[in-house]
């Protein structure tokens, strides 16, 4: 009986081979998983916040009549009635790299959210990967302190907003007009992925712009899923 058996040049070139289409495969497999992680946690939080802003209604009345946030109480102490009741957070934190006033909470699930108030809203940051926030480089300001840039939106978090209560400043879409909770959409005139994704815009979602706040409003618009030609690599 013949035996047949591989020299070891040949197991080599195999091994060989194989490790290069694993290489050329596992990232991407890899970025794929990660993609539907951030999906899943953005839908979810999404969902959180509408509902607890709906559940804080029943104790605390009419979302159009809460007052401006942190207008006459410190934005811990507005998070605290209006909000925080209704998260399961493991821990808090403030800091106040780009002009003061931030608030984090850190959920058991891993992920963590900052709150900074602005004007009659919240501006909202989700970090699906709580690991990921870093209050001494939250944000890059100029030297008047206006923002700059803000290097991980989109990538490491998720900018969202609270929609001012009896909003008749303009500034909101139409689309979200009645709505109390929403991606970020400061500044955005129309609703189309060429509009968010707009090179011109210093808000849209494009590997040029240094603001990036329309990214999680183009996951939103894909249905919570990142587009196939998404600029970034999430984390």
């Amino acid at each position: 009986m013949n035996k047949f058996a591989f020299t070891l040049a040949e197991v080599l070139i195999t091994l060989g081979i194989i490790g290069v289409v694993a290489a050329l495969t596992l990232p991407t497999l890899i970025q794929t998983n990660k993609n539907l992680e951030v999906e899943a946690k953005l839908k979810k939080f999404y969902s959180i916040m509408n509902q607890a802003i709906m559940l804080s209604e029943l104790k605390n009345g009419d979302y159009n009549y809460w007052p401006a946030p942190c207008g006459n109480t410190t934005c811990e102490e507005y998070l605290a009635k209006y909000y925080k009741p209704y998260f399961t957070t493991i821990k808090l934190t403030k800091f106040n790299s780009y002009g003061g006033n931030n608030v984090a909470y850190y959920f058991n699930d891993g992920t963590a959210v900052v709150f900074k108030a602005e004007g009659g809203k919240f501006d909202i940051f989700f970090f699906p990967n709580a690991k990921n926030l870093d209050p001494d480089n939250f944000a890059e300001t100029n030297d008047d302190g206006s923002i700059a840039s803000r290097q991980g939106s989109g990538i490491s978090y998720f900018p969202f907003q609270t929609i001012p209560p009896n909003d008749e400043s303009g500034h909101t879409m139409k689309r979200f007009r009645n709505k109390k909770f929403s991606p970020y959409i400061h500044d955005l005139r129309c609703w189309s992925e060429a509009c968010l994704t707009d090179p011109g815009n210093t808000w849209a979602c494009h590997k040029d712009a240094p603001l990036k706040g329309w990214c999680t409003a183009l996951i939103f618009y894909h249905g919570w899923k990142i587009p196939k030609d998404y600029p970034f690599k999430v984390r």
